[in-house]
């Protein structure tokens, strides 16, 4: 099952250094090539660096594979799903080719206004059953003539790719525009983890990327299937930290061995709150990772994906006495405290995944499973075995996508 984040925050890109290069494209001997990106995403307290590769041919030539859009049988109603197709490369970006693709192959980039294209279409249904008021042309700022307009533009803003090369490449410029300052977007991806020399790394990879309201409340968070045993559930330094930490395994799809490989992750669950409430529900996820025999067991959980100095609770022993007493009379209260320190406290630099609630899938609780203890040792890759760099991109000319004055 694919683990998957939501962040919602400011999108920036790091300046780059003589060690650190937030956008490159490499060459290989095969003739392929490879270009990647790393940007950040700030939300509230945490930042988060997400990565994107696109592969593809330097010649330009190459295929697209890809799946269409499931049908509706005319005569019996019934879904009839999509197929597995290839696009030559030099039409991947042709609108015919895209639209003909089903949505969670596409990586997509919308700049225009939450909500705003719904509000549109709405209003010329209603223009059209001739029930549109002047009070929802007033809302829009439009007259009724100018509504197909606005609509075709607002679709413009949308931006659909059938490749992670070209999302990458149209991205990138975003980043290098200021297009995106004081904006704040919500990003959708997948928590990819991958071997390398023995190492087990993660990445947060995104596939979709939507402006928001600014208002809207930053957040970190993702969805993650665990694989556990009886020596997953660590409570070892519950009594000074008040945590449980969870060492279990995620499967991830390895290119080089071509199947789902075990890579190591740490969950966390918290029982910080004085809340009794957050208490109780703590107390009921962790009997969840309670195991008393051999077996492994499978459970979805919802995550807090932290990457920063988290925000600390101001507790009475950071008061001085006269602080106290003054709150005690009601003289004064917490916002008059946090003013004088100089706005809220932050401690350590935090990198953890705090489980939060179950996921879609799991509310009767954990699974169990058929795994063995030996599939959770990833085995080391046959020497006839040699790694391939797959496809799906070419360095285009993405001169109609350069004009970014139109997309805000």
């Amino acid at each position: 099952m694919v683990n998957t984040f939501e962040i919602i925050g400011k999108l920036s890109i790091s300046k780059e250094t003589e060690k650190f290069k937030p956008y490159e494209s490499q060459s290989f001997p095969s003739g392929w090539a490879k270009s990647r990106l790393l940007f950040n995403v700030q939300s509230a307290e945490n930042r988060h660096m997400l990565t994107i590769e696109g592969m593809y041919k330097e010649d330009g030539t190459g295929l697209v594979y890809t799946f269409t859009k499931g049908t509706i049988d005319q005569k019996t109603n019934e879904k009839i799903k999509g197929e597995n197709i290839q696009i030559p490369w030099k039409d991947r970006n042709k609108p015919e080719n895209i639209e003909k693709v089903a949505e969670f192959k596409k990586y997509i980039i919308d700049l225009e206004q939450y909500g705003r294209r719904y509000k549109l279409e709405n209003a010329i249904k209603k223009q059209v059953e001739g029930t549109i008021t002047d009070e929802e042309l007033n809302e829009l700022g439009l007259s009724a003539e100018e509504l197909q307009y606005e609509l075709e533009q607002s679709k413009k803003k949308r931006k659909e790719f059938l490749t992670e090369y070209d999302f990458t490449e149209f991205l990138h410029k975003l980043l290098l525009s200021d297009k995106l300052k004081d904006k704040v977007f919500k990003v959708l991806g997948n928590i990819i983890h991958s071997e390398y020399n023995g190492k087990i790394y993660k990445k947060l990879v995104p596939t979709r990327i939507y402006l928001v309201p600014s208002d809207t409340e930053q957040t970190s968070t993702g969805n993650i299937t665990i694989f556990f045993n009886k020596d997953s559930l660590d409570t070892r330094s519950y009594e000074s930290s008040k945590k449980y930490y969870i060492n279990g395994f995620v499967r991830d799809y390895d290119s080089q061995r071509k199947e789902n490989i075990p890579c190591p992750v740490q969950l966390v669950i918290d029982d910080t709150s004085k809340d009794e409430k957050k208490s109780k529900i703590v107390n009921v996820i962790k009997k969840q990772f309670e195991v008393d025999d051999d077996s492994w067991k499978e459970f979805g959980v919802k995550v807090k994906i932290l990457d920063g100095a988290q925000k600390v609770d101001i507790t009475e022993d950071m008061l001085t006495d006269f602080q106290k007493e003054m709150l005690e009379l009601g003289a004064i209260d917490m916002d008059d405290i946090r003013k004088e320190i100089g706005g809220d406290i932050y401690g350590e630099r935090v990198q953890e995944m705090v489980i939060v609630n179950v996921s879609r899938g799991y509310t009767k609780g954990r699974k169990d499973t058929v795994f063995l203890d030996s599939d959770f040792v990833v085995k080391p890759i046959e020497p006839e075995q040699e790694t391939k760099e797959e496809s799906i991109a070419d360095n285009v000319d993405l001169d109609d996508l350069s004009d970014l004055d139109d997309l805000f």
